[in-house]
């Protein structure tokens, strides 16, 4: 039973693509959506495998939240970024004003109308390639409006800072490189900040150390049986210990299980220190804009680190009934019957994995995009208004 349980019969987790999984690849490409279960410890299947080149996930993928979170600004600011700053170098802002009646309604007509061609076009192209990309189901998929409701704040937003800088009454080059500045700044510097503190404050050994640390467990182990079991036969003239291939198993099983706590335990330590880093680096999102948007799609993807963690954990409970199911059995010298394989726990997906929900937990990160878009907005309105005859 242990045998068929540490290899031949090992059960396969696997974490079902959501609804819009093709929206962002997220941390599927780092993370195994499928797991190899055994009886042995976690670092004997977590990460046995690895099916891709480090290079190319070191260089991440070209996904539409790598389009959403780069490109999408530098359209808005490109068409957004000298409204003001164009008509008075051209020589038409007095021209432009004293031809309306509301003149700050007119300026503010023509930013909407320059900033929402390029959101309006992102948001019927998005939702066209979830049509022909993902079929007609997926348009009826509740994350779809969660997704669009993103890109419209993050868009947004964008357009607020440009109308803020606008509104400052420099010139069209000073504007263009603040803009650039503030691109490279929320979008690039930001996120690998905070990552970059999230992980100073609480370092966690790397996954290589981690996993030679549990072999090293295990290879201790081992090492402590052979020893036993090489002090008995000194003991007893190079007999081997009574009660016959029975009492070897239990013997080699209570050396596993030795092994399997110490493995547990330092699995469990970087696991931890691995929970303080996200929940840092979730607080000091809030620094970035592009940061929130991101990991927003990447949720609503099901790619993000939420639904892959709860995974995880599933993957854990799971574990210890498919050990208890196999062990019991082996330390009871019983060997498998059909009914038995009948019997064997099976990995099932959660309800809400199946059904394809709005992943929970958006309103914070809407918010934060939200929230500094309403600041800037008010700073683009004084501006614009300062730029309006009285």
């Amino acid at each position: 039973a242990a045998f068929m349980g540490g290899g031949p019969a090992a059960a396969v987790a696997a974490l079902a693509p959501a609804p819009l999984a093709l929206v962002a690849t997220g941390q599927s490409d780092l993370l195994p959506p499928a797991i190899r279960v055994t009886t042995g410890s976690k670092d004997s299947f977590l990460f046995a495998d690895e099916i891709d080149n480090p290079a190319n996930l070191m260089s991440g993928a070209t996904d539409l939240a790598f389009v959403i979170v780069f490109v999408y600004p530098l359209v808005i600011l490109a068409m957004a970024f000298n409204l003001l700053a164009g008509e008075r170098e051209q020589g038409t802002m007095a021209m432009t004003l004293a031809s309306a009646r509301r003149p700050g309604a007119a300026l503010a007509g023509k930013l909407a109308a320059r900033v929402g061609a390029p959101i309006l076009a992102t948001l019927f192209a998005v939702a066209a390639g979830v049509l022909i990309f993902g079929g007609a189901e997926r348009l009826a998929s509740p994350g779809l409006g969660a997704l669009l409701i993103v890109i419209l704040l993050y868009g947004l937003f964008w357009a607020a800072l440009a109308a803020a800088v606008d509104g400052l009454g420099r010139s069209s080059a000073f504007n263009a490189l603040t803009l650039i500045g503030a691109w490279v700044a929320i979008v690039m510097i930001a996120p690998a900040a905070i990552n970059s503190l999230a992980a100073f404050a609480h370092p966690a050994p790397s996954r290589i150390d981690m996993v030679l640390a549990a072999r090293a467990a295990s290879t201790d182990a081992d090492k402590a049986r052979d020893a036993s079991l090489a002090r008995y036969a000194d003991e007893h003239g190079g007999g081997k210990p009574a009660g016959g291939s029975q009492e070897m198993t239990l013997r080699r099983l209570a050396t596993q299980e030795a092994a399997f706590q110490r493995v547990e335990a330092i699995v469990a330590e970087h696991d931890a220190q691995l929970a303080r880093q996200r929940r840092l680096s979730d607080r000091l999102g809030y620094l970035s804009p592009a940061y929130l948007t991101f990991q927003a799609m990447a949720d609503i993807a099901g790619s993000g680190e939420t639904r892959y963690r709860a995974f995880l954990d599933r993957v854990r409970d799971f574990h210890v009934d498919w050990r208890e199911f196999f062990l019991s059995r082996a330390k009871a010298g019983a060997s498998l019957t059909a009914q038995d394989y009948a019997a064997m726990p099976k990995f099932t997906q959660a309800d809400e994995e199946l059904v394809g929900r709005p992943p929970a937990g958006l309103a914070s990160p809407l918010i934060g995009v939200a929230f500094p878009a309403l600041l800037l907005a008010a700073f683009g309105v004084f501006g614009y208004r300062r730029a309006a005859p009285r």
